[in-house]
């Protein structure tokens, strides 16, 4: 990850791409295998049970990501200068402290997902049956978590690595959707299926992430007492990144179950299979976050905050560039695109594809600044744009849904992430 001091900017931005390439070439086959696992859910369930399919995983996302701690970031926050310094005790002491943050993590997102598990079945109308999937898909909770060894892969460059096991969840999806359909399964097949697919994904990352430090002799003991102290540093740290992850959640899972809620069980399925369709297009962008932000922290450390505003600029200019002409695409093909995937029955999701993709233009530049924000240290500040976020897209969503339809999501989120992206511009290039 690290480069030598005094790079000049191009190669700052090089480098982010380099990365955020290494991580879309997996996330571009998970993207293609998530396109063809939904094509079969939907094509064997029809609107109204793929809508229940989605909210049930976006129900389990939501609780891990209020419970999940951000601990990637301060891996990379902190062991960045640790690992430079050789302070290699250090590090393992960082690393065992946001390991057990995520232990901790866990347990409460399982209690939590329980706990509210009928109250979320009286929101989206679940029978008994599902209701009962939903306390299990609870224990898989902990496996949609898995921060402190993504920042230990990003922190040592293994972006390849990463975008490897970004294809495992999908592609034990795809396998097992076509199982399902073959031995003629109803909603609750998928739902067990996705569970499974919770589980490998967890146990491959925390796997990868562990042999990284063994190979690197880095690993801490987890059990026991230690003599080294903990920085009073890192859990204000955590505290700040982890309200700005679960506000953003807003941003990522939460729509769909308003939408649920708010429209039925089918329109979130027409929602999810948008969504799905343009995650093409946001994937990269995803990437791009994950390698813009050990970059802009270099860049913010050794060059400062005018030169490292200017590669976020940059990043979010090129980034928007490449992805316009795809944009286009989506927008003018919408119906066909939709029927393609889902088949006859989700033509009417055409309308909210173009939504969804048009509001990609928005979410690029967001993403990147959002990096910026942290990389300078300003976590508040991203906790403030997620907050005003936040905000601003559920009242759009509970204003536009109910009169528009859920062709209104696509708007709500783009009044979220232009509030957002209003702070996090001032937040970056003031001093």
């Amino acid at each position: 990850m690290t480069a030598e001091p005094g790079a000049p900017q191009e190669s700052a931005v090089k480098r982010i791409f380099k990365n955020a390439g290494a991580l879309v070439s997996g996330k571009g086959a998970a993207g293609v295998l998530s396109l063809a696992y939904l094509a079969i859910a939907a094509r064997t369930l029809g609107p109204h049970d793929m809508g229940v399919l989605v909210l049930a995983h976006a129900y389990a996302m939501t609780v891990a990501g209020i419970a999940r701690f951000q601990s990637w970031q301060a891996v990379i926050r902190f062991g960045t200068p640790m690992i430079s310094s050789g302070k290699d005790e250090a590090f393992r002491h960082l690393v065992r402290y946001t390991a057990r943050i995520d232990a901790l993590s866990a347990i409460v997102g399982v209690a939590l997902a329980i706990a509210a598990a009928p109250f979320a079945a009286r929101w989206f109308k679940w029978d008994g049956e599902v209701l009962g999937l939903v306390y299990v898909y609870a224990i898989a909770v902990p496996f949609l978590m898995g921060a402190t060894p993504t920042g230990v892969l990003r922190l040592f460059g293994k972006f390849k690595t990463l975008g490897a096991q970004m294809t495992i969840m999908p592609a034990a999806r795809f396998f097992g959707s076509i199982a399902a359909a073959l031995a003629g399964g109803g909603v609750e097949a998928f739902i067990i299926v996705w569970i499974a697919s919770a589980f490998a994904n967890g146990i491959s990352l925390w796997a990868l992430g562990w042999r990284e430090l063994h190979a690197r002799q880095l690993a801490p003991a987890l059990i026991g007492r230690t003599a080294a102290t903990s920085d009073p540093a890192w859990l204000p740290f955590m505290l700040k990144t982890n309200g700005v992850s679960t506000l953003d959640l807003v941003n990522e899972s939460a729509p769909v179950l308003l939408v649920g809620g708010l429209a039925g069980s089918a329109a979130a399925g027409f929602f999810q299979l948008a969504q799905n369709i343009t995650n093409l297009l946001a994937h990269p962008t995803n990437m791009l976050n994950h390698a813009t932000y050990p970059e802009l922290a270099r860049v913010e450390a050794e060059e400062g905050r005018e030169k490292m505003a200017r590669v976020a600029l940059k990043s979010a200019g090129v980034a928007t560039a490449i992805a316009a002409p795809l944009i286009l695409l989506f927008v003018l093909f919408r119906s066909e695109i939709a029927a393609a995937v889902g088949g006859e029955e989700f033509r009417a999701a055409g309308v909210v594809v173009a939504g969804m993709a048009l509001y990609q233009l928005v979410r690029i530049t967001t993403v990147v600044f959002e990096s910026a924000a942290v990389a300078r240290g300003k976590a508040g500040a991203a906790l403030l744009a997620q907050s005003l976020g936040a905000v601003g897209l559920i009242a759009a969503m509970v204003l536009l849904l109910p009169p528009l339809g859920v062709v209104a999501a696509a708007l709500a989120l783009a009044v979220g992430r232009l509030l957002m992206l209003a702070v996090l511009g001032f937040a970056v290039v003031r001093a």
